[in-house]
């Protein structure tokens, strides 16, 4: 019983962190516009609004970099470290390059704990299907991965939460992108503490 709710603790995990990591909505605007739609992920933003009409949509992509048209449904994107990069000596540099830089951390914390949280899935259903591949690792490896699952998202987050410039803060709230990965890194935090202290037969 310890280990299927360690097994369906982890899974969760997993999922939850690669949607996070994934996700555009970890910052969202405070105030909502009925015109457009807009969001920021680890490494970006996007936008997205009405055109009104398909050809009004085209001029405007063109004169834009990374936009494009779903019909009159005008969407742009632009990573951090392109806007840092571009803003090299303006007045808002400081602030975008501090994103870019949260984002890299926050990226590189998901990602590995999500390979982490992979390999504690593995570990905890192959054996369930009679598979002894991940048998091999050592005692201290299998517990250095359980606790980096959740660990290392969580680092990557406060990594990411830390270096949010206070000008973003002013106008941007956390979204769901941020939740999710909130919650996979105490998923993965829990399921390496119930292996930790409590006893299988309980």
């Amino acid at each position: 019983m310890k280990g299927m709710i360690m097994a369906g603790m982890m899974a969760l995990c997993l999922v939850l962190g690669i949607m996070a990591a994934l996700g555009g909505t970890w910052l969202v605007p405070d105030e909502a516009d009925d015109d457009m739609d807009m969001g920021m992920a680890l490494t970006g933003y996007w936008m997205e609004m009405d055109a009104g009409d398909d050809d009004t949509c085209e001029m405007m992509a063109e004169d834009a970099d990374d936009a494009e048209c779903d019909g009159s449904v005008y969407t742009s994107t632009m990573s951090f470290s392109d806007l840092c990069d571009d803003a090299d000596g303006d007045a808002d540099a400081d602030d975008v390059c501090d994103m870019a830089t949260g984002g890299m951390m926050g990226t590189i914390g998901m990602w590995a704990g999500i390979v982490c949280a992979l390999m504690v899935t593995l570990m905890l259903v192959l054996p369930m299907a009679g598979i002894d591949a991940m048998d091999a690792m050592p005692d201290m490896g299998k517990m250095i991965t359980s606790w980096g699952a959740g660990g290392l998202m969580l680092l990557g987050i406060i990594g990411w939460w830390m270096m949010r410039p206070e000008d973003v803060l002013d106008d941007f709230g956390n979204g769901m992108s941020f939740m999710m990965g909130i919650g996979a890194a105490l998923l993965g935090l829990a399921a390496a503490a119930m292996d930790q202290f409590i006893p299988t037969d309980e």
